[in-house]
């Protein structure tokens, strides 16, 4: 999905899940990260959602901007009682990149979204 800014990441919540999409060519500039930061930080902050799932398919090395906006994430899950972190990524090594800045909740990283989705059930 487009945002207003040309950014495809997307952020919605399914069943108490934060979903959060990072696409292959996504770019993050200040504007989409704070737009991003933004939509992530509105989808915690409801009552009824106690996970977040990233669907990172990004075709570059993690930036450090990425790097930057996981950090923030987290700290937000984490105020707002985020207990599971689930990350599906197609190369192994970017998904355990971004798990080892999780920190503060239970994270997983997997390879396939439905089995991801089963620690939230």
């Amino acid at each position: 999905m487009a945002n207003a800014d040309g950014s495809e990441w997307d952020v919605r919540v399914d069943g108490g899940t934060v979903v959060v999409e990072l696409p292959r060519r996504l770019t993050l500039d200040r504007q989409a990260s704070e737009r991003l930061t933004e939509a992530f930080r509105d989808a915690v902050s409801r009552h009824d959602v106690d996970g977040v799932l990233t669907l990172l398919d990004v075709e570059h090395p993690l930036s450090a901007g990425l790097h930057e906006l996981v950090d923030e994430g987290v700290q937000t899950a984490a105020e707002h009682g985020v207990t599971d972190w689930a990350i599906v990524a197609e190369h192994a090594s970017k998904g355990v990149a971004l798990e080892r800045e999780i920190t503060g909740v239970e994270t997983a990283v997997f390879d396939d979204e439905q089995d991801a989705r089963t620690q939230f059930s």
